[in-house]
């Protein structure tokens, strides 16, 4: 029996010629066609781990700060007035969101690094501006003075020394009172423990927003009220959302949001948000 080499019947046989380019073709096709889909494959993995960076089943991963009443409150409804802007402005955006709740420091540092979408919420400075975008203002905080009330002040022109914590930034606002009136400052942990400073008459006053009521404040030995607020409003600050620069596409989300949150004030859902609060602070 003569055994015949395939490839010299192929040249015998010139019109089966095709069948072995296309036999040839798919040996050599199939393994880059594999190559490919494998390609493809792990991008669609590696875009959603990227992805899972900042998104937690599907919500949009924002960071916030704690206790900045009634700003940031987990004893508010939403979790505070800021809160429920957010979340609202969001829906308006078609996006659910998650927030986490850390140190202030940490939750600007960490969206700086691009782990959270955005932060909130933050007074605009020239030097955060290096590193992130600023919202529209979502809330306005107007600034007075308070100091004990058994002291002899009775205007913030008396008082000489001012307690300021040490985890908030003292901004252009602030330094214009500290320069206006000539003040010494001095530096504690955190806003309660400058209601007690002062309370001790170790500062003469302190700041506070204009929506913190004196009766709602801390104590002092006695269970007495201590404290009493100026009428006068010294500054109005203003609060923004704020995003990493670095953040894929920061300058649009920025845009969006923007664009969603001037919605919600046409539709009037803004001005209900605003008027729950003010109705939750002046309530007994």
């Amino acid at each position: 029996m003569v055994k015949i080499r395939s490839d010299c019947w192929l040249q015998n046989n010139p019109k089966d010629m095709s069948l072995h380019k296309r036999i040839f073709n798919y040996k050599h096709t199939v393994p880059r066609l594999f190559m490919v889909s494998l390609f493809v494959f792990v991008t669609i993995l590696s875009n959603q781990g990227f992805a899972g960076q900042h998104a937690v089943k599907g919500k949009e991963l924002l960071a916030s700060g704690e206790g900045y009443s009634p700003f940031v409150e987990n004893k508010l409804p939403d979790g505070g007035w800021s809160t429920s802007i957010i979340i609202q402005t969001f829906n308006k955006l078609n996006l659910d969101t998650s927030i986490e709740f850390l140190p202030w420091n940490r939750a600007l540092k960490w969206t700086q690094d691009s782990k959270f979408l955005s932060v909130f919420p933050f007074v605009y400075s020239e030097l955060r501006a290096e590193d992130f975008l600023f919202s529209t203002p979502i809330n306005f905080v107007p600034v007075h003075m308070y100091a004990a009330s058994d002291s002899a002040f009775i205007s913030p022109e008396q008082l000489k020394s001012l307690c300021f914590p040490f985890s908030y930034s003292l901004y252009s606002l602030e330094q214009g009172i500290v320069d206006k009136y000539q003040m010494n400052i001095n530096r504690v942990k955190d806003g309660i423990g400058c209601v007690k400073h002062v309370q001790k008459g170790w500062s003469d006053a302190g700041l506070t927003n204009g929506y913190i009521q004196a009766d709602k404040l801390p104590k002092n030995e006695n269970n007495d009220i201590s404290i009493v607020i100026f009428p006068e409003q010294l500054a109005l600050i203003l609060l923004h959302l704020v995003i990493g620069k670095d953040y894929p596409n920061a300058e649009q989300w920025s845009a969006e949001f923007d664009q969603a949150f001037s919605l919600l004030k046409k539709s009037g859902e803004k001005s209900a948000v605003d008027q729950r609060y003010i109705d939750l602070i002046n309530a007994p």
